[in-house]
């Protein structure tokens, strides 16, 4: 009884100064927070929320279509409007790391390292990482994933002097596996030489190899993650390029309002 009497509590009040389509958003805000709704769930019907708080369609309609904007919602042609899954609030203030991240949010992380290879360093991975063309550097790819549902899929490139842990397996990195130092590396639980890092963030959509990995259909959309680390005298010691699920991230930062240095 307790239950139902908290949540008809939750009644439009048409004498507030504040609107009436606010006041509906706050409330299936509270409720999509504390768990009533839950992700991929369906919402009540327009009708049922009009008779529910006795408010006009328009009024509904303007609620629903802000929460569908701020990424709480989403709608599916001829079926109704669904619960959207809760987006991962990336800060870029420092540099990202997946495993704290994660266990900040009650998640379990996991890192599954789907090839690792040394390569001779190409134009473009040169130019990232101000080394000359076809020096060696390794090359890692991975998938990270929280709960087992895939977050991230990353291609990162180390030049292969400036990781000692790497270059002392010889090349066969799967039995070195045990040894924990080599772990860390391969899963990303080490951070290689990273002083500071320039981070570029672009819209882009999943391309079919990378759809299997991440688990969602051919073009929708996602992130690409362009990060270089540098160490403490300025030089490059690794290149990230990263394809971030769109329905499970969007990236926050704080702006000010202070003038240019001259």
């Amino acid at each position: 009884m307790m239950e139902e009497k908290e949540f008809n509590s939750m009644v439009i009040d048409k004498k507030s100064p504040v609107a009436a389509y606010k006041q509906l958003k706050d409330i299936i805000y509270r409720k999509i927070k504390d768990g009533e709704f839950r992700p991929h769930e369906m919402m009540p019907s327009e009708a049922e929320l009009c008779k529910q708080y006795n408010i006009s369609r328009t009024t509904v309609r303007l609620a629903l279509r802000k929460l569908i904007d701020d990424g709480l919602l989403y709608t599916i042609k001829g079926k109704g409007t669904f619960v959207a899954e809760p987006k991962i609030d990336q800060i870029m203030i420092k540099i990202p790391d997946f495993y704290e991240d994660m266990a900040e949010r009650g998640l379990k992380p996991d890192v599954k390292v789907l090839d690792i290879k040394i390569i001779e360093a190409s134009q473009l991975i040169s130019e990232k990482l101000m080394i000359p063309l076809n020096e060696k550097v390794f090359r890692i790819k991975r998938l990270f994933l929280a709960d087992n549902k895939p977050y991230i899929l990353e291609k990162k490139f180390i030049v292969c002097r400036d990781c000692r842990i790497l270059s002392s397996c010889s090349g066969n990195f799967s039995y070195n596996l045990e040894n924990n130092e080599v772990f860390d590396v391969l899963a990303g639980k080490c951070h290689i030489c990273r002083e500071y890092a320039d981070v570029s963030i672009e819209a882009t959509t999943i391309r079919p190899h990378e759809s299997k990995y991440l688990n969602v259909p051919v073009g929708s959309v996602a992130f690409y993650v362009d990060m270089v680390a540098y160490k403490k005298d300025d030089t490059p010691c690794g290149w990230i390029a990263s394809v971030m699920r769109g329905d499970l991230y969007r990236f926050r930062t704080r702006v000010f309002n202070y003038p240019l240095a001259k």
